[in-house]
């Protein structure tokens, strides 16, 4: 059965794979943990502004998770968000509450402002680190790659 430890080591090996393709620079904490008694909780962040991309890139993390009976893991609450030199941003964040789900659905995506929260599917840090590594990183996607992206108010 997955224990909170064993899913913050799976995503510690993910980051340094990451460093090792030379998609992300090396850094000296990748990321900071911490496990509830009971090793079936836990949360983790990117320290300081977050991992940096070999382009100037960067993406901060944000996660409070929960080892399911059956093993699984759920994202209680979650924020990704990845900066592109220039100020352009998209964030992934899940949060619970009792507003308005029009306004505020429960999953949701930034891009460029705070507002709107656009509606989005529920997302994990793979399928983040992959929907970044496929739309920036990928050689079908070079037209973006060291592009600046600009948002401007």
């Amino acid at each position: 059965m997955m224990s909170a430890s064993a899913y913050v080591a799976g995503i510690r090996n993910l980051l340094i794979d990451l460093t090792r393709d030379g998609l992300i620079e090396a850094q000296p904490r990748l990321l900071v943990a911490e496990i509830q008694p009971g090793n079936m909780r836990g949360r983790f962040v990117t320290p300081g502004v977050g991992l940096h991309y070999f382009d100037g890139a960067t993406l901060r993390i944000e996660e409070n998770f929960l080892i399911t009976e059956n093993g699984n893991v759920d994202c209680i609450r979650y924020a990704y968000h990845y900066e592109r030199p220039g100020g352009y941003y998209f964030r992934f964040e899940r949060e619970q509450h009792d507003d308005d789900q029009l306004y505020k659905p429960e999953h949701h995506l930034h891009v460029c402002w705070r507002l709107p929260h656009f509606p989005a599917p529920p997302m994990t840090l793979t399928e983040t680190l992959d929907f970044i590594r496929i739309n920036f990183y990928s050689s079908h996607r070079q037209r973006l790659v060291g592009q600046t992206l600009a948002c401007q108010i």
